[in-house]
């Protein structure tokens, strides 16, 4: 139960009303910049069924400024066929005040996470997150809906690598890259091992030294790699998936080699 009495005055009744575009305006003192690629894909797309209202300050001359939905703004401006739209309408008696609505408003918004996301397209029918899906229970990864510690083996949240890899070498490719981190049982398996394995499968440096299979049985030998891969990423000052491609790499073409041979 909540304590009313430790609750705040929630105000002035916000209005609620159809205001049109030409008479709001941003206030640049503490808007984010305009991200333009963002707002033409919003013209591209634009459904009122997902534009919600924003939210408004009046201002003295009549106009309104944007504390929140800046983007939402751009786009309905630029599309030919809106005059007018829906908003929140509060007051701010200056620029500080208006300011603490956009930092309140901001701040206790929770992002949707990609896991999350990616759920709702799921539900949705959105034909990417089918797929992820179905490559995913090919390779007998498992993707939880509600990812908590210990992890299982085969778990992964990492949506937006996987799609990312089945984009660039389609779904057999990403199934099989996935195959060998299962059968390693790593739990989780991670964004930066799925990129590891992509990269040694691909990139120049490694590709044709040795087989995927190669590289699945160096994971099955197990033994600590993110030390070692660690220590690779901050000496040569590159990202952990590049350590822990180099050392898994490395160790691959060690093991594969003849005895009493240096790899």
């Amino acid at each position: 139960m909540i304590d009313e009495g430790a609750l705040s005055d929630p105000g002035e009744v916000p209005v609620l009303d159809w205001i049109e575009v030409n008479k709001i305006g941003v206030e640049e003192t503490y808007q984010r910049p305009l991200d333009l690629n963002k707002v033409e894909e919003m013209v591209r797309t634009f459904t009122w069924r997902l534009f919600g209202a924003l939210t408004l300050v009046p201002q003295p001359d009549g106009r309104y400024h944007a504390a929140d939905g800046q983007h939402r703004l751009e786009a309905a401006r630029m599309h030919p066929m809106i005059t007018y739209v829906p908003a929140v309408i509060v007051k701010a008696e200056d620029i500080r005040e208006e300011a603490s609505v956009f930092v309140g408003v901001n701040k206790n918004r929770k992002a949707v996470s990609s896991l999350e996301l990616f759920f709702a397209m799921l539900t949705a029918g959105d034909d990417d997150a089918v797929t992820i899906l179905q490559v995913c229970q090919r390779a007998g990864v498992r993707i939880p809906k509600h990812p908590g510690k210990p992890h299982k083996p085969g778990d992964t949240v990492a949506i937006g690598v996987i799609q990312a890899v089945i984009g660039r070498r389609g779904a057999m490719r990403a199934r099989q890259y996935l195959e060998i981190l299962v059968q390693a049982g790593f739990a989780p398996i991670s964004a930066n091992l799925i990129k590891a394995v992509e990269h040694i499968m691909n990139d120049p440096e490694f590709s044709g030294s040795v087989t995927l299979e190669d590289v699945g049985e160096t994971l099955k030998a197990g033994g600590a790699i993110d030390i070692e891969a660690k220590r690779f990423a901050q000496t040569h000052r590159v990202p952990l998936w590049q350590g822990l491609a180099n050392v898994i790499f490395q160790r691959t073409k060690k093991r594969r080699a003849p005895a009493g041979r240096a790899a």
